[in-house]
């Protein structure tokens, strides 16, 4: 017990929960009953966007106020060190890739279709290709490395111990944005698809912790879903 409290910062780690919580949960909720009291129906395509649009703004906001030094700190350094960092962020990208390819495929054999996750992606997407682009393809990447990785990168003292807390972290975050308890019943295989988003936030710490700059990670996951976003419009467009 006493090396687990040399090796983790429980107060930065409580920090990083709460910012998380108050992400996933409290501003969405927040912003849900606002709209409710002005009879505001979210879904509605517009005031569905304007949600989102709301959301964004608060979470930014709290990231600038909590991590405005360290944030302008770590841009200046990938951008001093771009050509060196990129490369280290493209090269554990692409390990990712292979190994999300691989486990995608062996989970989709036994949960007898894709991600919850990825269908309600490609949804939005087909019905809100623009304002899909905006928020899956930048503003998230940036506002999740932020928080699941930068949050809790002083909470641990062991970089191993990190990147594999960071990596379940995300995984099963990608998980429960789109997974009921009624899903989770039902084709209980779902769940195991944390392991390739697990793995995809492994390597995105391993940027991180390597070049010791969060841009180098949320340059390499806006890539990620950039492409990703990309190949679905193509699908879509029948191309």
């Amino acid at each position: 017990m006493k090396k687990i409290f040399e090796l983790v910062n429980f107060k930065e780690l409580l920090k990083g929960f709460l910012l998380i919580f108050l992400y996933m949960f409290v501003i969405p909720n927040l912003i849900v009953l606002l709209f409710h009291t002005f009879h505001l129906d979210i879904s509605n395509t517009i005031y569905y966007i304007l949600a989102y649009v709301f959301i964004y703004i608060i979470t930014l906001l709290m990231i600038f106020i909590v991590f405005r030094d360290s944030i302008f700190k770590e841009a200046k350094l990938y951008a001093k060190n771009f050509k060196k960092d990129f490369g280290i962020g493209i090269r554990n990208w692409l390990a990712a890739f292979a190994f999300m390819i691989f486990t995608n495929l062996l989970v989709v054999s036994l949960a007898g279709g894709i991600a919850t996750n990825e269908e309600a992606n490609r949804s939005m997407i087909s019905i809100m290709p623009v304002f899909s682009v905006i928020s899956m393809a930048i503003v998230g990447p940036f506002i999740e490395e932020v928080l699941f990785r930068k949050g809790f990168r002083k909470a641990f003292k062991n970089d191993k111990a990190f990147m594999i807390f960071t990596a379940l972290l995300f995984g099963g975050a990608h998980l429960l944005s789109a997974i009921n308890l009624g899903t989770a019943a039902t084709n209980p295989a779902q769940l195991l698809y944390i392991i390739p988003y697990s793995g995809l936030g492994y390597f995105f710490a391993k940027s991180y912790v390597e070049t010791d700059t969060i841009f180098t990670s949320v340059v390499t996951h806006i890539l990620h879903n950039s492409l990703s976003v990309f190949l679905i419009l193509l699908v879509g467009a029948g191309v």
